[in-house]
């Protein structure tokens, strides 16, 4: 990413973790005037995206705590995860905020205004998190989230070109507990999760004549901030087929089923403690949605451990399609020693494919994934490619 915006995502992160500090100034409506059409996706995990993010009964390791705290219930083993980076980033993005920023040095508006035509209907997109930790034990775990922050960059015309700008800066505290309930019919996991979001967010279109004279894209006295509570609710059911006869086949592919509820609640950020900025609004809500999914798992074999999850999920978003909701995956994980371990994966996300890998040495686990988003309408649909590498301490 360029010289020109790292200082600005830094900073803007920094701001919500209350150790920003800018001078004061009127400020806008947190709802802004760009109209988002993507589903934000708080918490995401490279693995999870790597097999289209369908997770929601693949979900096997801490990350339960954010995709179904069920599974939970049936960790077998305490993890503990440290990601000291989580980076992902549109490839064309760096070159355009670097063009930006010279054109904007030339107090041109003409040559802003013919530089932004030139990029009409370009899309860019980046996600980054820092130093996430996650400690999980079995039927609980514990996360804490300083820096979670998605940016959506867009080029468009209305009276003139602009740059519509979206961004959202999460910091997260979440606490999930899992149970096992006796069943007959088979194995049945519920669970809930716990959660307090303090949210910066930024929704402004920047017009060619301001980006002429000041290409800063994210300012303090544009963003929205303020804190929520909320929580998850999940559930994870296995049933018992026969042993014999015509469901025998599936009994060995442990077919297991999931169902999740996220913020529950969504009374929206209204606690407001002014970190950001004095005269900040309120961020955009959560947003209550429903998931479910399936996962289907091949006998292990020699080194391998192969899986395939489908998942529909966010209905209820304001922004759900089919399309949008659909999540398709399958991993195929490898171990020869417990200290030296990974997986591949491929999947469809939102109807893109997606594909990852992930090594694991002693305690240094490396994550490579590249997927897609849908940043379109559903008359327009438009993909925006992430390519993403997360390093973390893997205990």
């Amino acid at each position: 990413m360029s010289v020109f915006l790292r200082p600005q995502i830094f900073r803007f992160c920094l701001l919500t973790f209350g150790l920003g500090f800018f001078e004061v100034a009127p400020s806008q409506s947190a709802t802004g005037d760009v109209k988002d059409f993507t589903i934000h996706q708080p918490g995401v995990q490279s693995r999870a995206l790597g097999m289209g993010n369908a997770f929601v009964a693949a979900v096997d390791d801490y990350s339960a705590i954010f995709y179904n705290p069920a599974a939970l219930a049936r960790l077998e083993k305490p993890q503990m995860n440290l990601s000291l980076v989580q980076a992902g980033v549109d490839t064309k993005l760096p070159k355009f905020v670097e063009e930006l920023g010279n054109v904007s040095k030339t107090d041109d508006v003409a040559q802003m205004t013919d530089f932004l035509e030139k990029n009409y209907g370009n899309h860019f997109s980046a996600r980054v998190g820092l130093l996430n930790a996650y400690w999980a034990r079995p039927k609980w775990a514990i996360a804490f989230i300083p820096v979670d922050l998605a940016l959506e960059l867009r080029v468009a015309q209305t009276v003139g070109p602009q740059v519509q700008v979206v961004a959202r800066q999460d910091t997260t505290l979440a606490y999930a507990r899992g149970w096992n309930v006796k069943t007959e019919s088979g194995k049945l996991s519920l669970g809930a999760t716990a959660k307090a979001v303090y949210r910066g967010y930024f929704n402004k279109s920047i017009s060619a004549v301001e980006l002429a004279f000041d290409s800063n894209l994210l300012k303090a006295e544009d963003a929205g901030e303020g804190l929520t509570f909320d929580a998850d609710l999940g559930v994870l059911y296995t049933p018992e087929l026969a042993k014999s006869g015509f469901w025998s086949f599936l009994q060995k592919m442990k077919p297991t089923f999931g169902a999740t509820v996220r913020n529950v609640v969504d009374y929206g950020f209204k606690t407001n403690l002014h970190i950001i900025d004095k005269n900040s609004g309120e961020p955009d809500r959560l947003q209550r949605r429903f998931d479910v999914g399936s996962v289907f798992e091949l006998p292990e074999w020699w080194i391998w451990r192969t899986r395939f999850a489908a998942d529909i999920r966010d209905i209820g978003h304001e922004n759900w399609t089919f399309g949008k909701g659909t999540h398709l995956g399958a991993e195929f994980l490898w171990k020869v020693k417990s200290w030296f371990q990974g997986g591949w994966r491929i999947g469809v996300n939102q109807g893109y494919f997606t594909a990852g890998f992930n090594g694991d040495f002693a305690v240094f686990r490396t994550d490579l994934v590249t997927y897609a988003q849908e940043v379109g309408t559903s008359s327009s649909p438009k993909a925006a490619r992430i390519y993403m590498a997360k390093l973390s301490l893997d205990f």
